[in-house]
């Protein structure tokens, strides 16, 4: 399917009310000050405002209890303090907890948030599982970020990730040589509407083929996996034949 360039925003946007304290407290505590200072209708549209509420709601409460965090510790990390108001911020924060939380899903243990050195860069998570100690680079296609126009969805996903993809290498080599890794697993957390819902899993395998076939064959060497999060709430994981102890 190929993308429509057009857009339709409307020319005025209104502030969204702010969540009920009683109903959805840490809603309350990680999203007033964004919402206090900025219209981010793509995040929180004027419709169903409630029910996005729950969704933050429930990705805030799991990923607190998976990592073993209090929401102030969570909040105190720069990546977490959405007050800024930068849309990109918070997607990319959201994105990796929604990781924390799949990977919880997927039978992951002792699910940890990476600490780097202070402008040392890094990956995101570090997990453990079938014995293996497994780090994680998260990287979010926001909603504020577009594929090219009058592009296939398919091949607007696949420049997007191929832009993304070494940066996101570098980061998990820092943190694998720091760690003691066995395994590096890049995740793309897809926001994109139109992807999310009509791209398959033949077609995420399609993409992950085209990149290990990039650059002589050498732009995945050192990754050993590639697993895509949908908005939709679809999850695809492709790995190579040293992480396949992982894939139950």
């Amino acid at each position: 399917m190929v993308a429509d360039a057009s857009h339709s925003h409307s020319a005025l946007r209104s502030f969204m009310p702010l969540p009920d304290p009683q109903k959805h407290p840490l809603s309350v505590f990680f999203l007033s000050g964004f919402l206090q200072k900025v219209a981010d209708e793509d995040n929180f549209p004027s419709g169903p405002g409630e029910a996005v509420f729950e969704r933050y709601e429930v990705v805030f409460g799991k990923a607190l209890e998976v990592l073993q965090l209090t929401k102030e510790s969570l909040r105190a990390k720069p990546e977490f303090n959405f007050d800024s108001g930068d849309s990109s911020t918070l997607e990319a924060g959201i994105a990796t907890l929604r990781v924390v939380n799949a990977l919880q899903l997927m039978g992951h243990k002792q699910i940890s948030l990476i600490n780097p050195p202070k402008n040392a860069g890094g990956a995101d998570l570090a997990s453990e599982k079938a014995g293996k100690k497994i780090c994680f680079e998260v990287k979010a296609l926001t909603k504020q970020s577009t594929g090219g126009s009058g592009k296939f969805f398919d091949q607007q996903l696949y420049d997007k990730v191929f832009d993304l993809i070494g940066k996101a290498k570098k980061q998990l080599m820092l943190s694998a040589a720091a760690l003691k890794c066995d395994l590096q697993i890049v995740v793309f957390v897809v926001n994109w509407f139109s992807q999310s819902i009509y791209l398959v899993g033949s077609d995420y395998f399609d993409l992950v083929k085209r990149l290990a076939a990039e650059q002589d064959h050498s732009l995945l060497s050192g990754i050993n996996g590639v697993l895509f999060v949908t908005s939709a709430g679809g999850q695809f994981l492709f790995l190579d034949e040293a992480a396949k102890a992982i894939d139950s």
